[in-house]
């Protein structure tokens, strides 16, 4: 095992451990089925239990994310809970949504044009709470987090 792949086990471990009182039994690396992102992504579990701890060394980043995230769940918004973060660190452990993405679970039901009416309800539903991110939290939003730009804007667009 590498020294960084010990390293987020460590604390994410620590992490887990101190917020649910319980050791994690089992640490499963994700960020290979997550992308390419920079992030050391892993499932943490014992007894019934699971959250998910990262570890990325862009301080900035995690702020923005930690920050949107506590924002959009007091708006009542569908985001994980953050349960411990450690920004000297750079590590963070969050609520497990589970294994099955949006687009995964929009994939497995539909066939070509057919789509099935579970996959069409989750459009719904998705559609319907995407303007309470935009317009309901954004109202509020600390903007002044954004990383690396202020707002999306021409350049963030033509950015490859």
């Amino acid at each position: 095992m590498s020294n960084s792949r010990k390293e987020i086990h460590g604390r994410s471990q620590t992490a887990f451990e101190q917020h649910y009182q319980v050791p994690a039994e089992e640490v499963k690396p994700l960020q290979g089925e997550l992308g390419g992102s920079g992030r050391s992504i892993v499932r943490l579990a014992g007894g019934n239990l699971s959250a998910i701890g990262i570890l990325y060394p862009v301080r900035e980043e995690n702020v923005a994310f930690l920050e949107f995230s506590r924002h959009f769940r007091r708006h009542g918004l569908p985001v994980p809970e953050i349960y411990a973060e450690d920004l000297n660190r750079g590590a963070y452990l969050e609520e497990d949504l589970g294994d099955t993405t949006l687009f995964e679970f929009l994939s497995a039901n539909r066939t070509g044009e057919a789509i099935a009416p579970q996959a069409k309800e989750a459009y719904r539903k998705v559609v319907a709470v995407l303007p309470r991110f935009q317009v309901e939290a954004g109202r509020d939003l600390n903007y002044k987090v954004c990383y690396p730009r202020a707002s999306f804007d021409r350049q963030s667009i033509a950015w490859t």
